[in-house]
This record gives C-alpha cells, sequence and structure tokens, in this order.
C-alpha cells in the first residue's frame, strides 16, 4: 500500500497512549515525582481493559480502507 504524504498517523497506539493519558491525570492529586508518575503508569497501563486494545487492533482493517478512500486525508479516527 503506497502510504500517502498527508495520511493521518494510523498507528492504534497513539489512541492507547490518550487513553493512558486520560486514566493517569484522573489521580488526584498528579504525581509528585518521576517516580510516582511511573508507578501510576505502569498500574494505568495494566489496568486498560483487554477489550479496548483488541478493538483498537481491529480496528485497523477500517482505518486503512478509511484513509485510502478519503486519499489519505482526514478520517475519524
Amino acid at each position: 500500500m503506497l502510504w500517502p504524504a498527508n495520511s493521518p498517523d494510523l498507528n492504534p497506539i497513539e489512541h492507547m497512549w490518550d487513553e493512558l493519558c486520560c486514566r493517569v491525570q484522573q489521580h488526584h492529586p498528579l504525581p509528585a515525582n518521576l517516580s510516582q508518575l511511573l508507578q501510576w503508569l505502569q498500574q494505568e497501563w495494566n489496568g486498560v481493559p483487554r477489550a479496548f486494545i483488541c478493538n483498537l487492533i481491529h480496528s485497523m482493517r477500517k482505518r486503512c480502507v478509511e484513509c485510502l478512500a478519503h486519499n489519505g486525508g482526514h478520517t475519524r479516527y
């Protein structure tokens, strides 16, 4: 598959990072230091539901099809 020059990042890990960021930001107060942040990141990474991860993986075909349909332009992903 040719990669359009203006295509969006289709990598599902970007959505995983977003999910992880949202989960960590729900902690109050925010982490006091780097050690605490790393601990929370690991805790939240392990807490992401398997269904969420599977959904990201299974959405790749739809992502690629939609990207091609829009000639590499904006997609809903």
